[in-house]
């Protein structure tokens, strides 16, 4: 195909199934260039061509945002992945272990306002929700919500529990500081809670509704790629909340 910027080289699309989605992902961005995909996904160009390197599985989170990048549906691609890296369909990619592990579990460090956090890590799940711009974070009182902070998390980190006393709904606010290159991180309510996708390095909230009183907590994660990110957030309710300092059973 005739596309501006730099060209790719041609893929042995037999050499092997990597291969094959390799070159699929390529053909899925049509006449638009490296430069305007880079662009959308505050990649630089250099960076997705080492992504799409026929010898190497890209990771599942640049795959999703490459495939929404370029206008597709990322579902059908997350379940091509999986079946590729012999994945069961609710595990993600950052529950395989890495060398990098050891770093995690040393250096990150999640940190509430008020009282002491914990690390937990456990496989993520992203789902499709998209967390709203926000100027700031909010006032919050410490009968209804709490201030957190996170240190050199490199791959996942849970927050402390607290049991929501009424049915409400409940905000997550966070803003994280991520290296070049790096545009997206995930956090989901648990138990039960779908996850939503928050931006790097801006203000972003999302809100879960109707949440039947309960005891909950959240997962923060990103892609496992060795770097760290840091950075502060809310936790607010509509509803009164206890707050616990004791970590849940790993």
């Amino acid at each position: 195909m005739a596309r501006g910027g730099r060209k790719d080289q041609p893929i042995d699309r037999g050499s092997g199934p990597v291969a094959e989605f390799v070159d699929d992902l390529r053909r899925l961005r049509g006449e638009l260039s490296l430069q305007e995909i880079g662009r959308r996904m505050r990649y630089h160009p250099s960076t997705l061509s080492r992504r799409l390197n026929p010898e190497e599985m890209p990771p599942l989170d640049f795959v999703r945002s490459y495939v929404t990048a370029c206008d597709g549906d990322s579902v059908g691609w997350e379940t091509r992945w999986r079946q590729i890296a012999g994945e069961s369909p609710v595990e993600e990619p950052a529950r395989r272990t890495s060398w990098r592990l050891p770093v995690a579990v040393g250096l990150a460090l999640v940190v509430v306002v008020g009282g002491a956090g914990y690390l937990w890590l456990s496989g993520g799940r992203s789902g499709p929700a998209i967390a709203a711009r926000a100027s700031a974070s909010p006032p919050v009182s410490p009968d209804s919500g709490f201030s957190w902070q996170v240190k050199n998390m490199y791959k996942q980190v849970t927050s402390r529990e607290w049991t929501q006393q009424t049915d409400g709904d409940l905000e997550v606010w966070a803003k994280l500081a991520c290296p070049s290159g790096m545009t997206e991180y995930w956090i989901a309510l648990r138990p039960g809670g779908t996850s939503a996708r928050f931006e790097c390095n801006a203000w972003q909230v999302h809100t879960w509704a109707g949440l039947s009183a309960g005891r909950y907590n959240f997962e923060l994660w990103k892609e496992n790629d060795g770097r760290a990110v840091s950075g502060v957030g809310v936790v607010r309710s509509t509803s009164p909340i206890v707050q616990h300092t004791k970590a849940p059973p790993l």
